[in-house]
Order: structure tokens, then C-alpha cells, then sequence
């Protein structure tokens, strides 16, 4: 478990510090995608503080020996799933207003260098995580989700230049909407995996030692009662 926290506590810092200039950087060249992207890495970074979280909680949870197998892990991986399809549908909604009325002006040049950088952080984040234990949810749901940061800044990378060559100032929104579907699509697999983690056939009654505990030889009480 401490492996795993090391690589995400690297890439928590190396994410929320980009997903912030990405975003400033956005708002500067009037593009949604590059914003969009900037959402999803602080998406990203949300998940790995719950991750983090989680992991610390289940760490004191078998320290202290508590009653009952942990479920932190699963369940925070259920509210960042939902958080994610949140963050989708907000992103669509942005999208399609900008497909209908697209912005006069995108200035290409910062977009392509920041989404450039991006690609960069996002493919070290891809390179840290790949060799981390999958089965963790939290730790597989923040590798997919890098992994579709990774093919997000490839799209806007590709709008950029677009943008800059055939001024198509409406493929920002198109490049935003994909953006959302990768969000959403990354998210729906994980909610499946996380409820069905979560549904816990509860132990039977021998199992328990209830049946044990409760049972009574009513043939030997008699028999010791008759010869007293």
C-alpha cells in the first residue's frame, strides 16, 4: 500500500500544479478545450487526494483492528466516478454553446505550447502508474483517467494547429465535447466495478457461530437431569 501512495502523492503535485496554469492559460486564449482539459486534470487530482485519503483511512481501520473488511477504497472510488460524470455533463453543456456560437478569436500559439506540456506531465503521469497494482480501483481509476488526459491533450494539440492553420474557431467546442465523452466513458466502467465491489453477500448464520452458540442438546440435559 505505501508503494502505491508514493507514485500518487508525485503525481497529485505534478497535476494540480499544471491543471492551474492550464486553466489560466485557457481563460487567456479563449479556449474551452485547453479549460476542459484543465478541469479533467483537477478531476484527476481530486481523485487521487481521495485515494490517498482512503488508503490512510484503511491503513488505521486494520492498525486498530476494527470489526469488518474496509470498503474506503471502493467507496471513494464510487464518489469520484459520480463526481466525473458531474464534471462531464458541465463540460458538454459549455461545449455545445460554443458549437453554436463559436469564439471570433482563439489565440493558437499559448494553447499548442500548454497542451504540448500537457501531453508531457500526462504521459509521465501514464509512465508512473503503469507499473502500480490495478486492482486497487483507486489507483486504476486514476491510471485511466491520465490515460485519458494523455489522449485529451493529443486532441487539443491537434485543434491548435487546426485553429492556427484553417481558423476552424468551432473546433474548440467539438475538441471540448470529446474531452467530455473521455471523462464520461472512464467514469461509467468504474461505477459498474465500485457497486459491484460494494454488494457484499452478507455471512450466514453458521458462519457467524450463532447456530453454535444458540444450540442446545436437549437429550443430554434430560438424561443428566434423570440422574441427579
Amino acid at each position: 500500500m505505501a508503494d502505491q501512495r508514493r507514485p500518487l502523492r508525485r503525481l497529485l503535485i505534478l497535476v494540480m500544479g499544471f491543471a492551474a496554469i492550464e486553466w489560466v492559460v485557457g481563460g487567456f486564449s479563449h479556449s474551452l478545450a485547453l479549460q476542459s482539459d484543465a478541469g479533467h486534470m483537477l478531476a484527476d487530482g481530486w481523485a487521487i487526494i481521495l485515494a490517498l485519503t482512503a488508503s490512510w483511512l484503511t491503513r488505521l481501520m486494520l492498525a486498530r483492528k476494527s470489526a469488518g473488511r474496509p470498503r474506503l477504497d471502493v467507496a471513494s472510488a464510487l464518489i469520484n466516478s459520480f463526481g466525473l460524470l458531474v464534471m462531464a455533463g458541465l463540460i458538454s453543456w459549455e461545449a455545445v454553446k460554443h458549437l453554436i456560437a463559436p469564439p471570433q478569436a482563439i489565440f493558437s500559439e499559448p494553447m499548442l505550447i500548454t497542451a504540448i506540456i500537457g501531453l508531457v506531465i500526462n504521459g509521465l503521469g501514464v509512465w508512473m502508474l503503469h507499473g502500480e497494482n490495478h486492482q486497487d480501483l483507486n489507483v486504476r481509476g486514476a491510471f485511466l483517467h491520465v490515460l485519458a488526459d494523455l489522449a485529451s491533450s493529443v486532441g487539443v494539440i491537434a485543434g491548435a494547429i487546426a485553429i492556427s492553420t484553417f481558423h476552424w474557431f468551432w473546433l474548440d467546442g467539438a475538441i471540448s465535447l470529446t474531452v467530455a465523452l473521455l471523462i464520461g466513458g472512464s467514469a461509467i466502467p468504474l461505477i459498474r466495478q465500485s457497486i459491484r465491489s460494494l454488494q457484499i453477500t452478507q455471512p450466514s448464520l453458521q458462519e457467524l457461530g450463532l447456530l453454535e452458540i444458540g444450540s442446545t442438546d436437549l437429550e443430554a440435559l434430560l438424561t443428566a437431569r434423570n440422574r441427579t
